[in-house]
């Protein structure tokens, strides 16, 4: 692996600030086990790590692990694979999208090929998997297994939703749940069960990681319509040119005044710039917007009060801050 610092594009947040060091023997950790003496994996890895990333989900088993008398170096390794599977399913994704970005860089299918983005988060997927199974603790292996069979289920199933104008938000929320929100949450319990935890506490911060992963996902649908494509890091209005409807769109299908135009326009399955703008505007009008907001408020709101039930966990506040970042979130 090249000698150069790899982290640089890594936004830090400062919620992090109080695991800093710890994040940094994660990307320690993430970098050695990417190190190979084979010269193409080698050049994708050394471009995935360049691409940064905001490491929300390594962070947030660390962060729910922070219960009294806890061994960090058993947590860092699951840390590690939590983010290598991240990044796995990353690569896949950018392969089913046909994407050409990904955190403003070129994704690897369009460096190299589809080919090689398969074959690389497969190695990813399986490098994960080997740490979590050194833990020697068969249920993390299993807990993380069980989320990667339900994201490849939500990729399917929101493959099948292309154009589906009849989907509802209860179809929407089981995919994003699959998609986002099971990464996210069995993070936090990875962290808790690492920590040794009883179970009421572990459901508590499985709890707050389902809050936060599926307010995580529609804030990024939210960004998919009004984020800075530089910021942002890809295209603007992506999704929906592709045919993925978001939780502001099936909301409009169903309340808004011109609910029968905006299914025309979904329908031709044609959604230029103009067709772009024109949802907008039946969106915007029929408080579309304003409502998914309000959704990922209430799911937020949920995911804090189950920290309640961890008065032992000694980064609540933390974990509370970053609840809100997830929600104000420009990136």
């Amino acid at each position: 692996m090249s000698s150069q610092p790899l982290a640089g594009n890594i936004r830090p947040l400062d919620v992090f600030s109080s695991i800093a060091d710890d994040l940094r023997q994660v990307e320690t950790a993430i970098e050695a086990a990417l190190s190979t003496q084979e010269t193409m994996l080698e050049e994708v890895s050394t471009h995935l790590l360049r691409s940064g990333g905001k490491r929300i989900r390594p962070a947030l088993v660390i962060l729910a692990s922070r219960f009294p008398g806890v061994e960090l170096k058993q947590v860092i390794d699951v840390a590690v694979a939590v983010e290598l599977i991240h990044m796995a399913t990353l690569v896949h994704d950018d392969v089913v999208d046909n994407a050409d970005l990904r955190r403003g860089r070129p994704t690897v299918n369009a460096l190299w090929n589809n080919q090689v983005s398969v074959l690389t988060g497969d190695y990813l997927f399986a490098k994960a998997f080997t740490l979590l199974a050194d833990t020697g603790n068969n249920r993390v292996v299993r807990l993380m297994s069980e989320v990667v069979r339900e994201m490849s289920q939500g990729e399917l199933a929101q493959m099948a939703s292309y154009f589906d104008v009849e989907q509802t938000e209860e179809d929407y929320y089981r995919r994003i749940a699959r998609k986002t929100g099971y990464l996210i949450a069995e993070a936090c319990r990875l962290g808790a069960v690492m920590a040794g935890v009883g179970e009421e506490q572990v459901q508590a911060v499985y709890d707050y990681g389902m809050g936060v992963g599926l307010s995580f996902q529609i804030a990024d649908d939210l960004l998919d319509f009004f984020g800075d494509e530089e910021t942002v890091g890809k295209p603007v209005c992506g999704d929906l040119k592709i045919g993925i409807l978001t939780l502001p769109v099936i909301h409009g299908l169903a309340h808004a005044p011109r609910r029968a135009e905006l299914r025309e326009l979904i329908l031709s399955r044609s959604i230029d710039d103009t067709a772009v703008a024109r949802v907008k505007e039946i969106l915007t009008e029929s408080g579309s917007f304003d409502y998914a907001r309000g959704k990922a408020r209430e799911h937020i709101e949920k995911a804090v009060r189950a920290l309640d039930h961890v008065p032992t966990l000694a980064t609540r506040p933390a974990l509370k801050t970053l609840a809100e970042f997830v929600i104000n979130r420009k990136f």
